[in-house]
Protein backbone atom coordinates (compact mmCIF):
# COMPACT_ATOMS: atom_id res chain seq x y z
CA UNK A 1 0.00 0.00 0.00
CA UNK A 2 1.29 3.42 -0.90
CA UNK A 3 0.00 6.77 0.29
CA UNK A 4 -0.13 10.12 -1.44
CA UNK A 5 2.55 11.36 0.97
CA UNK A 6 4.86 8.49 0.03
CA UNK A 7 4.37 9.18 -3.66
CA UNK A 8 5.09 12.89 -3.14
CA UNK A 9 8.28 12.00 -1.24
CA UNK A 10 9.36 9.53 -3.94
CA UNK A 11 8.85 12.19 -6.63
CA UNK A 12 10.14 15.13 -4.62
CA UNK A 13 11.44 16.84 -7.78
CA UNK A 14 7.83 17.89 -8.40
CA UNK A 15 6.02 20.68 -6.57
CA UNK A 16 2.62 19.81 -5.10
CA UNK A 17 0.03 22.55 -4.57
CA UNK A 18 -3.48 22.23 -3.20
CA UNK A 19 -5.57 24.57 -5.34
CA UNK A 20 -8.88 25.54 -3.69
CA UNK A 21 -10.16 27.22 -6.89
CA UNK A 22 -9.95 24.03 -8.94
CA UNK A 23 -13.30 22.91 -10.41
CA UNK A 24 -14.92 20.25 -8.22
CA UNK A 25 -14.89 17.56 -10.92
CA UNK A 26 -11.19 18.09 -11.65
CA UNK A 27 -9.07 16.17 -9.15
CA UNK A 28 -5.60 17.13 -10.38
CA UNK A 29 -3.57 18.86 -13.05
CA UNK A 30 0.10 18.60 -14.04
CA UNK A 31 1.84 21.63 -15.59
CA UNK A 32 5.62 22.13 -15.85
CA UNK A 33 6.72 20.05 -12.84
CA UNK A 34 3.86 21.32 -10.66
CA UNK A 35 1.02 19.03 -9.58
CA UNK A 36 -2.11 20.98 -8.69
CA UNK A 37 -4.49 19.04 -6.45
CA UNK A 38 -8.11 19.63 -5.56
CA UNK A 39 -8.26 19.76 -1.73
CA UNK A 40 -11.95 18.73 -1.75
CA UNK A 41 -11.25 15.10 -2.64
CA UNK A 42 -11.32 12.22 -0.18
CA UNK A 43 -7.91 10.89 0.97
CA UNK A 44 -8.71 7.60 -0.82
CA UNK A 45 -9.04 9.56 -4.07
CA UNK A 46 -5.98 11.71 -3.43
CA UNK A 47 -3.52 8.82 -3.66
CA UNK A 48 -4.80 7.87 -7.11
CA UNK A 49 -4.84 11.49 -8.24
CA UNK A 50 -1.23 12.07 -7.18
CA UNK A 51 -0.16 8.85 -8.90
CA UNK A 52 -1.95 9.75 -12.14
CA UNK A 53 -0.41 13.23 -12.22
CA UNK A 54 3.03 11.66 -11.64
CA UNK A 55 2.16 9.39 -14.58
CA UNK A 56 1.62 12.53 -16.68
CA UNK A 57 5.00 13.85 -15.52
CA UNK A 58 6.66 10.62 -16.65
CA UNK A 59 4.86 10.15 -19.98
CA UNK A 60 2.82 13.07 -21.30
CA UNK A 61 3.99 15.62 -23.84
CA UNK A 62 2.24 18.92 -24.49
CA UNK A 63 -1.20 20.10 -23.48
CA UNK A 64 -3.61 17.17 -23.38
CA UNK A 65 -6.37 18.77 -21.32
CA UNK A 66 -8.75 18.70 -24.29
CA UNK A 67 -9.12 15.04 -25.22
CA UNK A 68 -9.86 15.87 -28.85
CA UNK A 69 -7.39 13.54 -30.57
CA UNK A 70 -6.52 9.86 -30.32
CA UNK A 71 -2.95 10.74 -29.35
CA UNK A 72 -4.12 12.85 -26.40
CA UNK A 73 -6.49 10.11 -25.25
CA UNK A 74 -3.67 7.56 -25.47
CA UNK A 75 -1.40 9.78 -23.37
CA UNK A 76 -4.17 10.20 -20.79
CA UNK A 77 -4.76 6.45 -20.59
CA UNK A 78 -1.04 5.72 -20.31
CA UNK A 79 -0.69 8.16 -17.39
CA UNK A 80 -3.72 6.57 -15.69
CA UNK A 81 -2.32 3.07 -16.16
CA UNK A 82 1.07 4.06 -14.76
CA UNK A 83 -0.57 5.81 -11.84
CA UNK A 84 -2.83 2.84 -11.13
CA UNK A 85 0.08 0.39 -11.05
CA UNK A 86 2.00 2.72 -8.72
CA UNK A 87 -0.91 2.64 -6.28
CA UNK A 88 -1.69 -1.09 -6.51
CA UNK A 89 1.30 -3.44 -6.69
CA UNK A 90 1.23 -7.19 -7.30
CA UNK A 91 2.18 -7.61 -3.63
CA UNK A 92 -0.90 -5.61 -2.64
CA UNK A 93 -3.06 -8.03 -4.62
CA UNK A 94 -1.36 -11.01 -2.99
CA UNK A 95 -2.00 -9.44 0.42
CA UNK A 96 -5.70 -9.17 -0.49
CA UNK A 97 -5.63 -12.82 -1.55
CA UNK A 98 -4.23 -13.81 1.85
CA UNK A 99 -6.94 -11.78 3.54
CA UNK A 100 -9.42 -13.93 1.57
CA UNK A 101 -11.33 -10.99 0.15
CA UNK A 102 -13.96 -11.92 -2.41
CA UNK A 103 -15.09 -8.49 -3.54
CA UNK A 104 -13.26 -5.60 -5.18
CA UNK A 105 -14.59 -3.13 -2.61
CA UNK A 106 -13.13 -5.22 0.27
CA UNK A 107 -9.67 -5.15 -1.27
CA UNK A 108 -9.95 -1.44 -2.10
CA UNK A 109 -10.99 -0.68 1.48
CA UNK A 110 -8.05 -2.73 2.81
CA UNK A 111 -5.64 -0.85 0.52
CA UNK A 112 -7.10 2.55 1.42
CA UNK A 113 -8.10 3.41 -2.15
CA UNK A 114 -11.34 3.70 -4.11
CA UNK A 115 -12.99 0.76 -5.83
CA UNK A 116 -12.51 2.61 -9.12
CA UNK A 117 -8.75 2.91 -8.50
CA UNK A 118 -8.46 -0.83 -7.92
CA UNK A 119 -10.52 -1.58 -11.03
CA UNK A 120 -8.27 0.73 -13.06
CA UNK A 121 -5.17 -1.08 -11.76
CA UNK A 122 -6.63 -4.49 -12.60
CA UNK A 123 -7.46 -3.28 -16.12
CA UNK A 124 -3.94 -1.88 -16.56
CA UNK A 125 -2.35 -5.13 -15.40
CA UNK A 126 -4.69 -7.09 -17.69
CA UNK A 127 -3.40 -5.12 -20.70
CA UNK A 128 0.22 -5.34 -19.56
CA UNK A 129 0.20 -9.06 -18.66
CA UNK A 130 -2.39 -10.84 -20.83
CA UNK A 131 -0.76 -14.21 -20.07
CA UNK A 132 -0.48 -13.52 -16.35
CA UNK A 133 2.36 -12.40 -14.11
CA UNK A 134 4.72 -14.60 -12.10
CA UNK A 135 5.54 -12.76 -8.88
CA UNK A 136 7.61 -14.71 -6.36
CA UNK A 137 5.75 -17.93 -5.55
CA UNK A 138 2.55 -16.71 -7.20
CA UNK A 139 1.04 -16.44 -10.62
CA UNK A 140 -1.51 -13.68 -11.04
CA UNK A 141 -4.07 -13.96 -13.85
CA UNK A 142 -5.63 -10.63 -14.82
CA UNK A 143 -8.86 -11.07 -16.72
CA UNK A 144 -10.17 -8.40 -19.12
CA UNK A 145 -13.47 -8.36 -17.18
CA UNK A 146 -11.67 -7.03 -14.08
CA UNK A 147 -11.41 -10.30 -12.17
CA UNK A 148 -8.22 -11.72 -10.77
CA UNK A 149 -7.02 -15.26 -10.21
CA UNK A 150 -4.02 -16.10 -8.05
CA UNK A 151 -2.19 -19.42 -7.90
CA UNK A 152 0.29 -20.00 -5.08
CA UNK A 153 3.11 -22.53 -5.41
CA UNK A 154 4.26 -24.27 -2.24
Amino acid sequence: MVTSEELMARFSDLTYKFEPNMPEKQKGLYINNVVYLNPQQHPRELTSTVAEEIGHHLTSVGDIIDQDTNEKRKQEQKARDIGATMVVTPQDLIDCYHERFKYVWECADFLGITKQALECALAAYSKQFPEGLVYGDYKLFFKPNGTLGIVEWF
